[in-house]
């Protein structure tokens, strides 16, 4: 049984506004062109002064044809890349995806060395609209979880598993 205001899957839309619905439907869009590597069409989703970011590793994105850069890089670093949406908050002026990224680093990623073992961890993205199109992309994640996956990093064990200080 469903909660009122509760959608029953991530797919699924709650956005009551005009604005937000349209905002549903250019999510859609980018994550069908994204998913199907159809780079042209995800970049028509796009401002000509889009941005995206990285915040965690502090990288940044300005244009369309560094954005270009960005998804090549994805997919060159990932190529077997997937995403599986757990939630999206459609508004009128953003959509708030959570994902899980999944695949094998077999390339360079976003300047990180490969591992070529299996990567998984969680995003939450934000993506900021303006006149009917994305302005970027800022993407969140948890770097130690991250970097437990990718040696290149050398990121210090979580507290328990061999770290000076655990009880």
């Amino acid at each position: 049984m469903l909660r009122a205001g509760v959608q029953s899957s991530p797919f699924e839309t709650r956005a009551q506004s005009p604005l937000a619905q349209a905002n549903y439907k250019l999510w859609i869009e980018h994550a069908r062109a994204e998913n199907r590597r159809e780079l042209e069409r995800l970049i028509a989703t796009l401002h000509d002064d889009c941005e995206y970011e990285v915040i965690p590793l502090g990288q940044r994105w300005q244009g369309k044809d560094q954005v270009r850069e960005f998804y090549r890089g994805l997919w060159r670093g990932i190529p077997d890349v997937k995403l599986e949406l757990l939630n999206r908050v459609d508004a009128d002026d953003c959509i708030v995806e959570e994902s899980e990224v999944y695949g094998t680093m077999e390339g360079p990623l976003f300047g990180v060395e490969p591992s070529g073992r299996p990567l998984r961890y969680r995003v939450v993205i934000f993506f900021p609209v303006r006149d009917g199109l994305f302005t970027g992309e800022r993407v969140y994640f948890d770097l130690a979880e991250f970097a437990r996956q990718v040696p290149a990093l050398n990121f210090p064990p979580p507290l328990g598993e061999g770290r000076v200080g655990a009880t």
